[in-house]
């Protein structure tokens, strides 16, 4: 039998249009299958049903074959399709010959790279986005942008070929770029041409093109050439040259030296002056306030802009009617323009004033609370703040509040009364308020919504039947609405409303959902990881096939890997976004980030230390200096599963510190629960009494049960010692010999506040307790505990009342023959407290039980005392501020009390207030005080000066080390030097301390 066969070859022509070839013969028969050419198609079996019209059994007409082309095409999955029909019984089968299109999946490097630039950057340059169809032409143009990359960053020798490989899944073509960086060039000095004004050397410094205080030339890159070009305008714009050109025409590049010459064009322009007149501005405010300086340019929108600025600047001086103009004025005969703002102050004025009438629905304390007008006060605003633009803006926002409430018809107008109650200069503003009627939704409607949440997200909305109506409402209903369907795969979804009376105030509602059409993620592709674990995206990956198609659950895990610390680099793409299927695949391109890192520091403490080796006179200890070297080493993505080991080192005459951490997040695959093992060494000087060595090995286990809720449970085994025990009467055994210490503990933290570095409101509590016992190797036994409770109250707008009560004991246990309760716990798991953050009464550390001496011994005389802190087994401290604006917007004051000690003994705990003789120390000491706290982008800076009320005294020693060894107990007392006389001290009744946030 001879076949008869249909081609209809789709051409995509410049015009758009599609060639059609048909056999007459074939039209109307039936269709008796359908086949595809390769079997498996690039289309899941849903989206091509919805693709493909033809069905089995119905007649073969051209339009429909014209009509499954189209829609074949409009998945943007096909790159060519040709249909083949041929006759069969009697019917016809038509058999669809297709070409899959490609698209971009890992887009990399391979080779060496010597950064800058990095592999993001080179990657980045080849402009080639992932999930975007792939077409062959592009590589070319992106291999001419990677080398551009590199010349710009002296690599004039980088090679850089490409090679392509089709992924086995998802249709994808990954993209790797062969690059060999080659020598990287020096700068060579730059060739200045135009008309400079400015010495060739100064230009040139400018630039730090060359080695500072040695000879040669800096290495060429692309940030280094841009920071130079911007060094020579910044030496300009010193000069006062504002006008100033700078042009960087090129970087000729030297093959036998390899060296880059820049060849740099400048047109200086005149020196720029700005003044102003009638009014004097200083230089440093003039800078401030016009853009002029900030731009490195002279337009006339960057001078009004400096008026306007300027003219604000005088208002908040009391000066509300002043009025800015400026002038241009070339100097004749120099080579200098001059440009004069010409000041009207008018007269000052005082805002003693600021009323609100009409109001009834809101209080005046909510309104007050809105508005950006102030009321002069001593400090903060001498003469209130007021402008023009700012009563315009107190106007809208009390306008917009109350529209948000149904009160469509409000007018908010401003009267400013002048000479208020007769005194010249003092202003006062009343605000007035014409409320007008309140609407309300009469009825709801919604339309086209099918969900089967539907019912749950009308219960989010603000428009309900009874609400007050407004625009506000509608705009959160907008949103609430497709924030909904933009998580639930519907990137189409729109969202309409129409308003109709219902009566007097009352307004029907209608809202209109266009769902479109649901998609769906076909499957879930990550590319670019080498070393790292599957196991360890598919842990922290909670997106899969057959979910919603959500752009907010794409970020989030984009997210929650970058979070992961081991990527530097996390793409997320949709492949072919644009494509008309319902399936999509979700592709996350990954750049691993470095398996090492290395950072190197170095500082310096000035502060209060403890005394030297021969100086015993001051147990507050000496101010000092004291340098510190950093040393950290982190191995990332240890094993390829995102934990990490670490060292870390610490080096000064106050501390020497090494630790190995091995950090596991994640732990069994429980979001935020880690795993942390560490191994320590630690000798330090934190207390001026004695020096501390710890060697201690543990393992923490952290839990974030809420968001403001986190546990720790930790096990740690240690060996204490001390050591320089400044106390020779310390000298025993007992407190000399290493102690190993087996600690079980746990704690559980609730923070509330709503800024940890500067909490305006909220809480915070901490409850901290563990268990040293023998059934843990310990050789000493207790109970400790301790808990911290913060409160953050706001009064008004800008006070707030915080305080903090921190509460501890030490409950020692099985004490051993020959000690004390309170000798039997070692030196450094004791209490120590004062300073800052916990009193701030003492000194740091200086709270609390001090040397007494020992008892008589056989001589008859006392070991003598020396008044260093020895720590408590007991702690009690509480802290009031009230915190207030001081002067302008980010300085503020602070009034404080704090009270409590630490105590030789839970039992000891008293609110007494008196110290009863020198030996007594278990009572509670008070100080009050001010501070100051500057607002900076780390958190306020705190200067805090404190007068202690009742400060301890105590018996101490003026003397050297060994003058003190020399009073020994055992010799009659008339034999002992005059040196050995007890002396009284006492803690300062003035303590000063600075530091970065607040005190708790």
């Amino acid at each position: 039998m001879r076949g008869v066969s249909l081609w209809c070859f789709v051409l995509l022509c410049a015009s758009g249009v599609l060639a059609y070839s048909q056999d007459p013969q074939s039209e109307g028969k039936p269709i008796v299958a359908i086949e595809y050419e390769p079997a498996a198609q690039p289309l899941t079996a849903r989206d091509l049903a919805n693709s493909q019209p033809l069905k089995v059994g119905q007649p073969l007409r051209k339009e429909d074959i014209s009509t499954a082309i189209d829609r074949l095409f409009a998945t943007g999955r096909y790159e060519d399709i040709k249909v083949d029909v041929q006759p069969r019984g009697n019917g016809v089968v038509v058999r669809f010959i297709t070409k899959t299109k490609l698209f971009i999946g890992h887009v990399g490097t391979h080779g060496k790279v010597s950064s800058p630039p990095n592999e993001g950057q080179v990657v980045n340059a080849a402009q080639l986005s992932l999930g975007q169809p792939f077409d062959p032409k592009d590589l070319d143009p992106a291999v001419k942008n990677i080398r551009n990359v590199f010349v710009r960053n002296g690599l004039y020798d980088a090679t850089v070929t490409y090679r392509t490989e089709v992924a086995p899944q998802a249709d994808q073509m990954n993209i790797i770029f062969e690059v060999h960086s080659g020598k990287r060039d020096h700068y060579a000095k730059p060739v200045i041409s135009g008309d400079p004004k400015l010495p060739e050397k100064d230009i040139v410094k400018a630039t730090h093109w060359h080695r500072f205080l040695l000879p040669g030339w800096h290495p060429v890159s692309e940030t280094s050439t841009r920071d130079g070009i911007d060094g020579i305008h910044k030496k300009y714009q010193s000069k006062d040259r504002l006008m100033a050109k700078v042009d960087l025409k090129s970087m000729d590049h030297d093959p036998a030296k390899h060296t880059a010459t820049g060849k740099i064009d400048i047109t200086a322009g005149p020196t720029v002056k700005v003044k102003t007149v009638e009014a004097k501005v200083s230089k440093g405010k003039l800078k401030q306030y016009v853009p002029i300086y900030d731009e490195g340019a002279v337009d006339n929108d960057l001078l009004v802009e400096g008026a306007r600025n300027l003219r604000d600047y005088f208002q908040n001086q009391g000066y509300y009617e002043a009025e800015i103009d400026f002038r241009e004025k070339p100097v004749p005969g120099k080579d200098e323009l001059d440009i004069e703002y010409l000041v009207s102050k008018g007269l000052r004025h005082k805002l003693v004033q600021v009323d609100i009438k009409g109001n009834k629905y809101f209080k005046t304390d909510e309104l007050q609370d809105r508005i950006i007008l102030r009321r002069a006060s001593l400090l903060q605003f001498r003469h209130g703040r007021y402008s023009e633009p700012f009563k315009r803006q107190d106007e809208q926002a009390i306008a917009n509040l109350y529209k948000s409430n149904g009160f469509i018809d409000v007018k908010v107008t401003s009267v400013v009364t002048d000479d208020y109650k007769g005194k010249v200069g003092d202003i006062a503003v009343t605000y007035n308020i014409d409320e007008g009627k309140q609407w309300f939704v009469a009825k709801l409607d919604v339309m086209g919504m099918t969900t089967p949440d539907a019912s749950r997200v009308r219960q989010r909305y603000a428009s309900l039947e009874g609400q007050p109506f407004s625009e506000f409402n509608i705009a959160a209903d907008r949103k609430t609405t497709l924030d909904y369907y933009f998580s639930n795969g519907y990137p189409d979804a729109k969202f309409e409303f129409a308003r109709a009376d219902a009566g007097p105030y009352r307004v029907d509602l209608t809202y209109k959902i266009t769902e479109g059409k649901q998609q769906f993620v076909r499957d879930v592709i990550v590319t670019g990881i080498k070393t790292t674990k599957e196991r360890l995206i598919d842990n922290n990956m909670d997106l899969h096939a057959g979910d919603p198609l959500a752009t907010i659950q794409m970020t989030n895990e984009q997210r929650k890997l970058y979070n992961l610390g081991v990527f530097a680099k996390v793409d997320a793409a949709i492949q072919n976004p644009d494509g008309d299927t319902q399936d999509k695949y979700v592709l996350y391109d990954i750049e691993e980030g470095s398996r090492y890192t290395m950072n190197f520091g170095f500082g310096a403490t000035v502060a209060q230390f403890g005394p030297t080796a021969n100086e015993l006179a001051a147990p507050v200890g000496y101010s000092g200096f004291s340098p510190r070297f950093l040393l950290d080493v982190s191995r990332n993505n240890f094993l390829g599963i995102g934990q990490t080991l670490s060292f870390q080192g610490r080096i000064s005459n106050l501390n020497q510190r090494a630790m190995i951490n091995y950090y596991a997040p994640r732990f069994r695959n429980r979001e935020g629960r880690n795993m942390t093992y560490t191994l320590l060494y630690d000798q330090s000087r934190d207390v001026l009494t004695f020096s501390s060595k710890r060697e201690e090995a543990s393992v923490q286990l952290s839990q974030t049960f809420t968001k403001a809720v986190t546990g720790i449970f930790r096990f740690s085994y240690r060996r204490v010692s001390t050591s320089s025990v400044i106390i020779p009467s310390l000298l025993v055994p007992q407190l000399l010999q290493p102690i190993r210490i087996g600690y079980l503990s746990a704690n559980l933290v609730q923070d509330r506040r709503d800024n940890p570095a500067d909490a305006h409101r909220g809480i915070y509590n901490l409850i901290d307790g563990g268990i040293a016992t023998n059934y843990f190797g310990s050789q000493r036994t207790f109970l400790k505990v301790l808990g911290r409770q913060a409160t953050y109250t706001p009064i008004r707008k800008t006070w707030v009342l915080a305080r903090q009560l921190t509460f501890g004991s030490i409950f020692p246990f099985k004490v051993a023959p020959g000690f004390t309760a309170p000798n039997y716990i070692p030196l450094p798991e004791r209490f120590f407290g004062g300073g800052a953050d916990s009193s701030r009464a003492f000194p740091y550390n200086e709270a609390g039980p001090r040397d007494l001496g020992l008892p008589a011994g056989p001589g008859g005389t006392l070991t003598q005392p020396t008044g260093f802190p020895l720590g408590g087994n007991a702690v009690f401290f509480h802290q009031t501020e009230l915190r207030f604006p001081f002067i302008g917007e980010n300085i503020g004051g602070v009034l404080f009390h704090d009270m409590g000690n630490v105590y030789s003994s839970f039992s000891k705990i008293s609110f007494r207030a008196s110290q009863r003789n020198l030996e007594d120390f278990d009572y509670m000491v008070h100080a009050a005080g001010f501070g100051i706290r500057y607002k900076t982008p780390i958190g306020p800076i705190r200067l805090d000066l404190a007068y202690s009320i009742n400060p301890p005294s105590f018996k101490g020693f003026k003397g050297t080390v060994q003058q003190l060894i020399q009073c020994n107990p055992n010799l009659p007392a008339g034999a002992l030097p005059t040196f050995c006389t007890p002396t009284v001290q006492n803690t300062s009744h003035f303590q000063f301390f600075f530091s970065i946030g607040q005190a708790f």
